[in-house]
C-alpha cells in the first residue's frame, strides 16, 4: 500500500514539472551568438615595422571638444570673484597727493623734504614768487618838501627821539622812518610815544621780496602726514599748512 503511494506521489511531480515547462515558462530561445572579430590582432611596439612606427607618430590626436554654454555660465562667476578681490586691492592702495607750504627759506624746505621722503613717500620742492614779511614799519607820511622834513627830524631830535631819518626813495618820498621792528607791540609803543609829542606817527606791515618754497608729496593717503609736521619750520607770520592736490599736476 505504501509503495502504491510512493510511486502516485512521483508521478504526480512530474506532471507538475512538465506542465510548468510547456505551459507557464515562455520560449526563450537559444542565446544570441556575439559577432565576429574584426581587424587586425593587437601588436606589441617591438612587433611594429619601420613604416608602421612611423605612421603612429604622426597621427594627430583628437581634437578637444569645444566649451557648451552650459560650461561657459558654470566658470563665469568663478571669473568675476577675482576681478571684485583685485578692485578692492586698488583701492585700498590708492595714491594721493598733497601740498605743503609755504616754507620761508630753502634750508627749511630741504629738511621738510627729508622728512617726506623717510616716510617713503614720492616727494619734490618748488619754489614760487612771494614776498616775506620784514616787520612793522612806524614812520611819519611824507611832509611836502624836503626842507619841511628835515625840520620835523630835528624837531624830533630835540625832543630825544634817536634813529630817525628823512626817507628818499620815490615811493616815501621826504617821509620820516621812526623805526623797524620785528614784533608788532614794540611797534605799537613806539607809535604812541610820538602820538604823545604831538606828531601823527603812523604803522605798516613791511615785506621783503623772495621766493617761498613748497613741497609736493606723493602717496597713501594714511600715509601722508598733516602740517603739525612740520610746525617747527615756519614762520609766526605764515605758519605751514597742508593742501591738496591733483596729482600730475
Amino acid at each position: 500500500m505504501k509503495r502504491a503511494l510512493l510511486m502516485l506521489l512521483i508521478l504526480a511531480n512530474l506532471g507538475v514539472f512538465a506542465w510548468v515547462r510547456w505551459h507557464v515558462l515562455p520560449d526563450r530561445g537559444a542565446p544570441p551568438l556575439a559577432p565576429p572579430l574584426t581587424g587586425q590582432p593587437l601588436k606589441l611596439m617591438s612587433e611594429l615595422s619601420p613604416n608602421e612606427r612611423k605612421a603612429l607618430a604622426s597621427a594627430q590626436p583628437a581634437a578637444a571638444p569645444a566649451p557648451t554654454a552650459a560650461t561657459v555660465a558654470a566658470v563665469a562667476p568663478a571669473t568675476h570673484a577675482p576681478a571684485a578681490t583685485t578692485a578692492g586691492i586698488a583701492a585700498a592702495a590708492a595714491q594721493v597727493c598733497a601740498s605743503y607750504g609755504p616754507f620761508p627759506n630753502a634750508d627749511a624746505a630741504t629738511l621738510g623734504l627729508s622728512r617726506l621722503k623717510l616716510l617713503g613717500l614720492t616727494a619734490s620742492s618748488r619754489s614760487v614768487p612771494g614776498k616775506a614779511k620784514l616787520g612793522y614799519w612806524v614812520y611819519l607820511p611824507p611832509f611836502g618838501s624836503r626842507k619841511e622834513a628835515d625840520a620835523a627830524t630835528a624837531l624830533l631830535k630835540k625832543k630825544g627821539v634817536n634813529d630817525i631819518y628823512v626817507v628818499a626813495d620815490e615811493a616815501n618820498r621826504n617821509a620820516i622812518s621812526l623805526g623797524l621792528f620785528s614784533q608788532k607791540a614794540f611797534a605799537e609803543q613806539r607809535q604812541k610815544e610820538i602820538r604823545k609829542l604831538g606828531f601823527r606817527a603812523l604803522m605798516a606791515d613791511r615785506f621783503r621780496y623772495e621766493p617761498r618754497y613748497w613741497l609736493d608729496a606723493k602717496g597713501v593717503e594714511a600715509a601722508l602726514p598733516g602740517a603739525e609736521a612740520f610746525k617747527d619750520l615756519g614762520e609766526d607770520q605764515a605758519p605751514i599748512g597742508k593742501a591738496s592736490a591733483a596729482c600730475g599736476a
